[in-house]
């Protein structure tokens, strides 16, 4: 543990999902993957796409519709339903089959391995703290170990912008009615999450277990940590 400011014990404690408390390398690579050959299984007569080719088109949603970038789920609804419509499908066929496509993508990217110890970090956690998701990702803790470990999750919708926009932060910031200087964020990201919280005014924890880019950091947090579990004889 290396601390870079002063801190104090939060009210709350907020954390990002991915790459924070499970490793999401694997899970995401694979769904991706998975979907590409399933869409091309199903209903383009065996052509796969390749991941560039996916993410080109992704990029060409944004592009047209930049006001849904943030929104995971809308901007792959829409990719899937460029690629139907391209191959010749009607219109409210696609739209149909791209839903479908997005619930199965989520199902399939929440199959996390969560690591006993971050369940057990936020299981002592949670009896003294309220614990809360801020997530720039759209995984359904409902479909994973975590489902009960916090009181609110809050994802990027309509309206709503990713992290390091201030969005979700004042979401949670507004429901417990706390001061920034009162929330700790612990998320991986330099941009997201550790220049996203300090922008806002949160304490924040970076962990680095599973993803270690200090070269990218833009601010300084107030403590890093390279185990999850560390926050214990941090906060307690």
């Amino acid at each position: 543990m290396i601390f870079f400011k002063s801190f104090k014990k939060p009210r709350i404690v907020c954390f990002d999902l991915d790459d924070t408390l499970y490793d999401n390398t694997f899970p995401i690579s694979y769904a991706e993957q998975y979907m590409l050959e399933a869409i091309g299984e199903r209903y383009l007569g065996g052509d796969v796409l390749s991941p560039i080719s996916y993410t080109e088109i992704k990029n060409i949603i944004i592009d047209r519709c930049p006001e849904i970038k943030d929104d995971v789920s809308m901007v792959r609804y829409f990719a899937y339903r460029h690629i139907l419509d391209n191959y010749g499908y009607e219109r409210k066929q696609s739209a149909s089959i791209a839903g479908s496509l997005v619930d199965e993508f989520i199902k399939v990217r929440s199959r996390i391995n969560v690591p006993e110890t971050s369940l057990e970090t936020l299981r002592i956690l949670g009896r003294y703290y309220h614990l809360v998701a801020l997530s720039n990702g759209n995984a359904d803790m409902n479909c994973t170990s975590l489902r009960n470990c916090f009181e609110n999750i809050w994802m990027p919708i309509s309206g709503i912008s990713a992290k390091p926009a201030p969005d979700l932060f004042i979401i949670a910031s507004s429901y417990y009615r706390v001061a920034p200087n009162e929330m700790l964020f612990v998320g991986d990201d330099p941009q997201n999450d550790v220049y996203g919280a300090v922008r806002f005014g949160c304490q924040m924890c970076w962990q680095t277990q599973y993803r270690k880019t200090a070269n990218e950091l833009i601010v300084l947090p107030h403590v890093m940590i390279s185990n999850i579990r560390e926050l214990i004889d941090l906060l307690l």
